[in-house]
């Protein structure tokens, strides 16, 4: 209002509102883009570069004057009988917008909405207005006349005009108009007219409101569609396979989630598209099935405000092939010509990509999502992404001038994690298998508790074993099985198995390269009376599986074998009445493994009686023959990276020792000046022969003990020499040897270099 500063002066003294400078520059108006909610042209010019409304333009040439901005800036009531009919009494710091002259010449003043596509029913519009010296003020309507411009409907006589009532009768009253429907597209516009005293007269308007049913103007995804939260199974917490990541219904079973604290969030929905859209979108009746992930954008949103869907994390995975396919769909609705069009978007005004993202949602890597005939099947590969990150499919750009919908189902997601096995035998890089113990030697089997086992010490104290190789049967299998070692890696091992328990210490292990059998023999039970029960933990890899079975004494073959599944397996044994064997029956058409641990016995069983022992085909040792048992206790050869069953003795001032390259090296310094290597406890049967191959440097010297390590040193066999091959005899009433390095009493530094301990007889001949 420049050159009205005696007028503005007399308004802000009997008023008490200001101007403000380019109050109306910046608005939220819009020319061609229509209002989603009719609540889009509401307006109280608290922040009028919101407002979807602005004054006519000159060049229009549809009025004279436009309106100003001004604000409340004390509290001086309006004068009720001069200025209405709005309220008297207006908060401090409000604001309206005004228009007023004081020529003789009628004005007039249009201040006009964005378009409004179309409007279903009745509308109603209202506003505050204070009017002054005779001006007045009405609602129009006007459309575009095709030439930039626009024409007030009242025009057109064919037009229903709007009710409108902006009396000046009452006080504190508002204007309201009832808008008719209209199929097309329009605008509102609140006009000041007779305006034309010299006195000077004005019209001012606040509080404006819109309400009506608008047509549809997003994409017609059908009256019955619905949508809720996403609420999926996703927690955050790490994936164990990659399958786990697959999903197709968005339910509770789903690893993805919506991203958060975004204004527009990815949804789940379950109606069925109709098939007009499906068909003008895609040119099939194709759509998602059950579930599915649904981003609806409308039309003014920004990029920043959209949501992202991403998986739960994935710790680590391995750099060999991954593939991450999902289906999706996405539309645009625009206008051309008032008529309006839902599509598949092929021309890049909306991007999709997939990313790998850290913990911190830093993009790792991005792929951008080839656009292609909906509904495209999407097939991409991580080349950077390996450990602690997620996968997240996001809108990359996208034109806001229209709505959009994109939606994602049937994702999966291959790859091989560091968790997974990558072959049936892979159960951790710490598993180790050595051979077994325990031999069939006729042994007595008192109670059943007798034949429990849990393997340990390379199931050298269990009754259980196989039979000699040489020996000819039809169903007893020769290969053999072994202990396993571990610790195993329980997230291969379950991926595996299934089987989130462990075994604990050394188990039972029957392994099959390229398949065949394997069969595990107790030693002989006189008979089975009543509620005899095995029970064992099982664990099975690839094609292997395994039965329980007797075994009849006299006879080689599988009787009344038991399927067994993985888990904790119990097996009821039949009342029998001669002597038999439990086996342990294992087999695979191809690759596996069977793991077996914590065997268990119970029940009541025929003790032996000394007038009968049940004979055995296995092998019997005499006398004159040491033990084979105690061979494959004593003997090592250090070949696995550890010392087999020997264990080093903690002592004060004990040295370190390491196992590599199938030798044990023990380093002796004048803080470490001992070393102790310990046997495990054995039983023997008659005298025989410890051999050993060794080595010394320095000040260190060698002592070998036999029977009890509370001897003095002077009274075990030293070692004279300072490299090579030695040995010990050991008695039948020897039950451990300890292997004993010592620097001498001036020594400053040495070293023991153990490679090989054989057991033989007193001939040197070899045990086992």
């Amino acid at each position: 209002m420049p050159g009205y500063e005696a007028e503005r002066d007399r308004l802000r003294e009997h008023l008490g509102i200001e101007w403000i400078q380019n109050g109306l520059s910046k608005s939220g108006w819009t020319p061609s883009k229509s209002i989603r909610h009719s609540s889009d042209l509401n307006c109280d010019f608290s922040h009028p570069e919101k407002c979807q409304w602005k004054n006519m333009a000159d060049e229009k040439q549809m009025d004279s004057r436009d309106f100003y901005l001004f604000e409340k800036i004390d509290y001086t009531e309006f004068p009720v009988l001069r200025v209405g009919p709005g309220p008297s009494k207006i908060q401090q710091g409000d604001k309206m917008i005004f228009v007023g002259d004081k020529k003789r010449e009628e004005q007039h003043a249009i201040f006009y909405s964005s378009p409004i596509n179309c409007q279903n029913s009745t509308g109603n519009l209202t506003f505050t207005y204070w009017v002054y010296n005779s001006a007045r003020v009405e609602v129009i309507l006007l459309e575009d006349d095709g030439r930039g411009g626009y024409k007030m409907i009242f025009d057109d006589p064919s037009e229903e005009k709007p009710y409108v009532d902006c009396g000046t009768i009452q006080l504190n009253t508002e204007c309201h108009a009832e808008i008719p429907p209209r199929e097309k597209p329009f605008r509102i516009g609140i006009r000041a007219y007779e305006i034309s005293n010299t006195d000077g007269s004005f019209v001012m308007i606040d509080n404006i409101l819109y309400s009506a049913s608008l047509c549809k103007v997003g994409i017609d995804i059908g009256d019955n569609f619905k949508s809720n939260a996403l609420e999926t199974g996703a927690t955050g917490k790490h994936v164990d396979t990659a399958a786990e990541l697959k999903c197709d219904n968005f339910d509770s079973k789903c690893r993805w989630r919506s991203g958060g604290d975004a204004m527009v969030m990815w949804r789940r929905s379950s109606s069925i598209l109709p098939s007009p859209l499906l068909l003008n979108a895609t040119g099939t009746t194709v759509g998602p099935r059950g579930g599915y992930a649904v981003l609806y954008v409308e039309q003014g949103t920004q990029k920043k405000s959209l949501d992202i869907l991403r998986s739960d994390p994935i710790t680590c995975q391995s750099l060999t092939e991954n593939e991450f396919t999902f289906r999706y769909w996405h539309w645009e609705r625009f206008s051309f010509d008032n008529f309006e069009f839902s599509r598949f978007w092929e021309f890049g005004q909306i991007e999709l990509e997939a990313c790998a993202v850290d913990l911190m949602l830093k993009d790792v890597e991005c792929v951008p999502i080839p656009r292609g005939s909906s509904p495209a099947n999407v097939k991409l590969t991580f080349r950077k992404a390996t450990k602690n990150f997620m996968i997240v499919i996001r809108v990359s750009s996208l034109n806001s001038d229209f709505d959009n919908m994109v939606i994602v189902d049937d994702i999966s997601y291959r790859a091989t994690l560091c968790t997974d096995a990558l072959s049936v035998f892979d159960i951790g890089d710490s598993f180790v298998s050595t051979p077994m113990l325990s031999l069939l030697l006729s042994r007595n089997v008192h109670t059943a508790q007798d034949l429990s086992c849990d393997f340990s010490k390379r199931a050298s104290a269990c009754l259980w074993g196989m039979l000699n190789q040489d020996e000819e049967s039809s169903d007893i299998a020769s290969n053999t099985w072994t202990v396993g070692h571990g610790p195993l890696n329980d997230e291969k091992l379950y991926s595996l198995t299934g089987i989130s328990e462990m075994p604990e210490g050394e188990f039972g292990l029957a392994k099959f390269e390229t398949g065949g059998s394997s069969v595990l023999l107790s030693e002989v039970v006189r008979c089975a009376l009543d509620n005899v029960h095995v029970q064992f933990k099982l664990w099975t890899t690839g094609t292997a599986k395994i039965k329980v079975c007797l075994v009849e004494e006299s006879s080689p073959s599988l009787l009344d074998c038991q399927d067994a599944s993985s888990g904790d397996v119990v097996v009821d044994l039949p009342r029998i009445r001669r002597p038999f064997r439990v086996a342990f029956s294992a087999e695979a058409e191809d690759q596996g493994m069977v793991l077996i641990d914590d065997i268990v016995v119970t029940g009541q069983i025929c003790p032996p009686t000394a007038a009968k022992q049940f004979s055995s085909k296995t092998f019997r040792p005499t006398a004159d023959i040491p033990d084979p048992n105690v061979c494959r206790l004593l003997s090592c050869d250090f070949h696995l990276g550890h010392a087999c069953l020997y264990e080093s003795s903690q002592v004060p001032h004990s040295a370190m020792h390491g196992v590599s390259q199938r030798k044990l090296n023990a380093f002796l310094t004048r803080s470490k000046r001992v070393f102790i290597l310990e046997s495990p406890q054995f039983r023997l049967n008659t005298v025989a022969r410890l051999h050993f191959d060794y080595k010394l440097q320095g000040d260190a010297n060698l002592f070998i003990c036999n029977d009890s390590g509370t001897k003095e040193l002077e009274s075990c066999f030293k070692v004279e020499g300072r490299e090579g091959n030695d040995y010990i005899e050991l008695l039948a009433s020897d039950t451990k040897v300890y292997i004993i390095s010592r620097l001498s009493e001036s020594g400053k530094s040495g070293s023991l270099e153990i490679s090989k301990i054989v057991f033989t007889d007193i001939s040197d001949q070899a045990i086992c």
